[in-house]
């Protein structure tokens, strides 16, 4: 059987390559020549008209400005970012200095207990002296009470000084004048005429009674000269 197939393929086969032997394939044909691309020229274009030209400027023009402005924005922006960074940098290096001063000012459980210790002490000082204060304006207070109830013995003012024969100016006194005022324009005078000066203890001296606080209108007033009295 097996013998039989082989038999047949081998026959076929013989067959095929004679009828291949006697009429061979056609050859196959050349593609068809293809024409030069022919070159293709732009159509000219036509020169703008005064319209299209001074729209086409100023949309140039327009162009141009918000170009300026986009670059003048980056720059500020670039300046920004710079100084954000400057900034960054200072905090992070503050950050640091924080840092190691924290590392070491953090207290102990040692010292915590002596300043419990010592605030406690302060307090109970506190406390005593507080006491002792109130104690002594107690005291204080009594005596003050003590010496308010005695009476004072009256004291009489001082005897003033009369000066007699001496040499005086009389003044009469007017609106708006004070005991002050009035020596002074007199030692002006004094001075201008190479004499010295007077004070005021010197002029109440010369006027016995005199209240120089309570100067009246039309009241006479002796104005000693320098040197008269002492």
């Amino acid at each position: 059987m097996r013998s039989d197939i082989r038999f047949s393929i081998l026959m076929l086969g013989t067959v095929a390559v004679f009828a291949f032997a006697q009429d061979p394939p056609a050859p196959i044909p050349a593609p068809p020549a293809k024409e030069p691309a022919q070159e293709i020229k732009p159509a000219p274009v036509a020169a703008p008209t005064g319209a299209q030209a001074r729209f086409y400027a100023e949309q140039f023009r327009r162009l141009r400005g918000e170009i300026d402005e986009l670059k003048g924005a980056h720059a500020v922006q670039q300046q920004q970012t710079d100084k954000l960074k400057t900034q960054v940098n200072n905090l992070r290096d503050e950050n640091r200095k924080l840092n190691r001063l924290l590392d070491g000012n953090f207290a102990k459980a040692d010292e915590v207990k002596a300043l419990q210790v010592a605030l406690k002490e302060m307090d109970a000082n506190r406390l005593k002296d507080r006491a002792i204060v109130q104690k002594a304006l107690g005291a204080l207070g009594k005596l003050i009470q003590k010496v308010a109830q005695q009476k004072a013995a009256p004291v009489e003012p001082a005897a003033r000084v009369v000066a007699k024969n001496f040499k005086f100016n009389t003044h009469k006194v007017e609106t708006g004048e004070f005991l002050g005022t009035i020596i002074i324009a007199y030692n002006r005078a004094y001075k201008e005429e190479g004499l010295g000066t007077v004070t005021q203890s010197q002029v109440l001296k010369a006027n016995p009674g005199l209240n120089p606080n309570r100067l009246l209108v039309g009241q006479k007033i002796k104005i000693p000269l320098p040197g008269e009295i002492k």
